[in-house]
């Protein structure tokens, strides 16, 4: 992807982003106190992210879901469920392949689609982009015209699918401003939600979306750039 290609295609995110609505953020947020993000990979999914919404909606909660767009193809309704909750949407490519190996076009296609389908679905634009894998480098990048999540402590859900591992992953290691990575495609996952959230708030934490947590932290999310906590 050249220069005038990729200043294109930042373009067209931009003016598709114009007749979004606002997210709807979180009441009461205190900026002196202590605040982390909870992300969701990999869907949405029909059978667990809608309960894990529900959890979030429980303890007055938000979210940031990094979706796949073929999972977005198959359960559009869920993008929907999303917004309503005043939770957030950002992209995680269309079928999960690894940006390192891509071509040009392809890797534009892996941004693109997500993001038209969200667009068509809920008229909502996301702006940020978590890379399958967490895989980057200089030259991905410099092509990815959106801010780059990545995260601070890794749950390892996929990978233990075990409640109390994945709450130890995230206790013995929280910190104010983390970035924590989960999915919302096991339900293990979601068993884990219904103890982590209300802990975490018990422990005085707030939780918040991902530009929440960077307005709050007074961090300018920019295109081409790399985040993991704020």
């Amino acid at each position: 992807m050249n220069v005038a290609s990729t200043a294109a295609f930042g373009r067209k995110l931009q003016s598709a982003a114009l007749p979004c609505r606002e997210l709807q953020s979180p009441e009461q947020i205190d900026p002196s106190k202590p605040m982390v993000t909870l992300t969701f990979d990999d869907g949405p999914s029909l059978l667990y992210t809608p309960e894990i919404l529900d959890i979030l909606k429980q303890n007055n909660a938000v979210a940031t879901f990094f979706i796949l767009g073929i999972q977005a193809e198959e359960n559009p309704e869920v993008l929907a469920q999303i917004l309503e909750g005043g939770n957030q949407i950002g992209i995680h490519s269309y079928n999960h392949e690894s940006f390192l190996t891509l071509s040009d076009e392809r890797l534009k296609y892996q941004i693109e689609t997500p993001q038209e389908i969200v667009i068509t679905a809920t008229g909502y634009t996301p702006s940020l982009l978590r890379p399958p894998y967490g895989f980057i480098n200089e030259d991905v990048i410099a092509k990815v015209p959106m801010p780059i999540i990545l995260w601070s402590i890794d749950t390892l859900d996929w990978e233990n699918r075990n409640v109390n591992v994945i709450y130890n992953n995230i206790f013995e290691n929280i910190q104010d401003g983390d970035i924590i990575l989960m999915h919302d495609i096991f339900e293990s996952s979601v068993e884990a939600a219904r103890v982590v959230i209300p802990e975490l708030i018990k422990r005085g934490y707030q939780l918040v979306t991902v530009s929440d947590l960077a307005k709050y932290r007074e961090a300018e999310l920019q295109p081409h750039n790399v985040y993991s906590n704020f």
